[in-house]
């Protein structure tokens, strides 16, 4: 477009202006331009070429793009196959899991069959080997039996001169004569139960003494043979009361007939019939009854039929008879092993046998006398027996017909280890669903369960001990002390508050009267000066001025509790007293906690209810089921053990300082019987 006129004017006046003052640029631009030209040709060609290369790129990057839209797609698909694959896996591991927790079950299935089946085997075998056992016991009894009915027959058919032959035997004196057979029987058969259990008790108290009361294999073999020896005594004891009895039975009947039949038949017709024709008949048809007999051993001896009855015209048993109404057949089952039958008619009755064959059996409770052990034990009221007796047959329908005689100093070790057996029971707690626990009597029951191991013997061994307790309870304190708490004379914890004062009594050195008054300060630390001054009156009144000892200040020490003067227990009785109490005199089991709580925070609560559970059942035992409280005497007891418990450490170290002091003034102890203490006892339950 033309400039305007302004504007050419200038541009013209420059152009004249560069062309007179500057020389050409042509020639010095035309290289440049030219360089230039060549290097935009170049850098066209380059853009041509990167052109190319960009449309290459961008096909090839469509391309990828495209092959990457394929694989994201692949991707997603391989995922979507990988989670179904995963979901399987899953499945198959849970599938796994599942199949692997059958086999186990049925591998536990499987075992818990073969423990089963091992144990019917096991059970099998040892009933096989019972019935063995017994087959061949019941072999030797029969044996036996037929030897005893062959001599009876070669007796009875014994060709004799005829001024000496002998009566016929009725039927009375065979069965007399079978009876004091078997009486004489069964006499040596307890006499050998009694020598088994004898061998017994010193065996064990042997092993006690040397290993205390842990069973080894030797005690575990005697105990086996034990029982298999008294098994086979008992089982022949029962084959033959089985005998005993069926003769018995068959001399009431003979003795039912024979009354019956002591009055005239004229008499019965004419005056217990009436003028019935058919009554004086009825006695002729007993020659068309019959009686069956069946023996097994070839006609040695003979068993009535089951099928048999009593006919009470007859006067016996038969299996057929006139005077009774029979279907039109009769099928009579013979045993497999039956040899022989033999068939009698009813025969002429005979006289009552002997009173001597009565089967009751006076069994004679022996008393003790008084003994001479000192002021303490004869001042002692002497305990009701017949309450132990009358306990002992509720628990145990039988008689003891030759009860062993037990020693003195058997029945003191009986009594020790018997104590031992009661600590154990006492650090027992009581289950929470059972709320009962044995009085003392019972516990007595249990440990000689446990000690002669089998059931049967239990009856045997406890009556033996009870027997003998009564024989020597009247000679000895601590065996006075059992009595009267088995009576519930006396409460239980007393006898274990007495345990751990012989511990006291024991660790002291006693060498002259003067020791009683340090002593006593010592374990009774509550009393004033005059109390001090009664107790040493009391001891210098009961020990009769006799020179000091162990076993004289421990029989005064039982004689203050079984009296209830102890000072720990008159403490204990007054601190009852205080506390508040619906009954007088008595309390209940959740105010006696209460009082225990308050008194003995640190009181073991197990021992606790164990010994108000066992006072409350003596009381009941005594009053009656319902009762629920506890008088406060036995309370008192329980009360002063436990807190004599919890001091017994420090009472005695002091002691034992006391001893020491006493050995080093120069005086020696005065030589005394051992004690049985807490301690003795307690090592007895460690050995245990």
């Amino acid at each position: 477009l033309p400039l305007p006129p302004p504007l050419s004017l200038i541009s013209t006046f420059f152009t004249l202006f560069l062309s007179f003052s500057l020389p050409p640029l042509t020639p010095l631009l035309s290289p440049i331009v030219v360089g230039r030209e060549d290097q935009m040709k170049k850098l066209e060609d380059e853009i041509a070429s990167l052109k190319e290369q960009l449309y290459t790129c961008e096909a090839e990057l469509e391309k990828v793009n495209t092959d990457a839209e394929g694989l994201r797609h692949s991707l997603r698909d391989r995922d979507n196959k990988m989670h179904e694959l995963s979901a399987e896996l899953r499945s198959c591991v849970a599938e796994c899991d599942r199949l692997k927790k059958v086999a186990t079950q049925h591998q536990r299935s499987d075992e818990r069959m073969k423990r089963e089946a091992d144990y019917h085997v096991h059970t099998l075998q040892n009933t096989i080997q019972t019935l063995n056992e017994e087959k061949s016991s019941l072999t030797t009894y029969k044996n036996t039996h037929a030897k005893l009915q062959d001599v009876l027959a070669k007796t009875k058919h014994s060709n004799l001169p005829p001024e000496k032959t002998r009566p016929p035997a009725t039927q009375k004196g065979q069965l007399q004569q079978h009876i004091g057979t078997a009486e004489a029987l069964r006499d040596n058969l307890l006499a050998l139960q009694n020598t088994l259990m004898d061998e017994y008790d010193e065996t064990v108290n042997a092993h006690i003494q040397k290993h205390g009361g842990d069973v080894d294999a030797m005690l575990k073999a005697q105990q086996d043979n034990f029982k298999k020896s008294i098994t086979d005594v008992y089982n022949e004891l029962l084959l033959l009361q089985r005998h005993m009895d069926m003769l018995t039975s068959r001399a009431h009947q003979m003795d039912l007939i024979e009354s019956e039949s002591q009055e005239p038949h004229r008499m019965i017709t004419e005056h217990h019939h009436h003028g019935n024709p058919l009554v004086a008949q009825l006695q002729v048809l007993n020659k068309y009854a019959a009686m069956i007999w069946t023996s097994s051993d070839g006609g040695r001896s003979f068993y009535p039929l089951k099928e048999s009855q009593l006919c009470n015209t007859c006067g016996e048993k038969v299996v057929l008879c006139p005077h009774m109404s029979y279907p039109d057949e009769m099928t009579v089952q013979l045993s497999g092993v039956c040899t022989h039958l033999k068939i009698s008619t009813p025969v002429a009755r005979v006289s009552s046998l002997s009173p001597k064959l009565s089967p009751q059996t006076n069994v004679t409770q022996i008393g003790g006398q008084l003994g001479h052990c000192g002021l303490s034990i004869q001042a002692m009221p002497m305990p009701n027996y017949d309450i132990i007796w009358q306990h002992y047959r509720s628990r145990f329908e039988m008689e003891r017909n030759i009860s062993r005689q037990l020693g003195f100093d058997k029945v003191m070790g009986m009594m020790h280890q018997f104590c031992a057996f009661v600590l154990s029971e006492d650090s027992t707690p009581i289950a929470a669903e059972d709320n009962s626990v044995p009085t003392f009597l019972d516990s007595l029951i249990s440990w000689i369960s446990k000690r002669y191991l089998l059931r049967k013997v239990a009856p045997l061994a406890c009556y033996d001990f009870l027997l003998a307790l009564s024989k020597y309870h009247s000679q000895n304190i601590e065996l006075l002390v059992l009595v009267w708490v088995l009576c519930g004379d006396l409460d239980g914890a007393a006898l274990r508050f007495l345990l751990i004062m012989a511990d006291l009594v024991d660790a002291m050195t006693w060498s002259s009267p003067n020791n009683f008054d340090a002593w006593s300060a010592i374990i009774y630390p509550i009393l004033q000066e005059d109390e001090a001054d009664r107790l040493r009156m009391n001891y210098a009144a009961q020990s009769s001025n006799s020179q000091i000892s162990k076993s004289v200040v421990m029989e005064f020490v039982t004689y203050m509790v079984m009296k209830g003067t102890d000072p720990r227990v008159a403490e204990m009785e007054g601190r009852l007293a205080d506390h508040p109490h619906k009954e007088v005199g008595r309390m209940m089991e959740t105010e006696f906690y209460e009082l225990v709580d308050s008194t003995l925070p640190q009181a073991p609560y197990h021992q606790v209810q164990r010994l108000y559970l066992q006072s409350l059942a003596m009381v009941r035992g005594r009053e009656g089921i319902k009762c629920t409280t506890v008088p406060a005497r036995n309370l008192a007891y329980i009360l002063s053990f436990l807190k004599l418990q919890q001091e017994a450490t420090s009472l005695q170290g002091k002691v034992e300082q006391l001893a020491k002091t006493t050995v080093s003034l120069g005086s020696g102890a005065t030589p005394s019987t051992p004690l049985f203490t807490m301690a003795t006892a307690r090592s007895m339950l460690t050995r245990r």
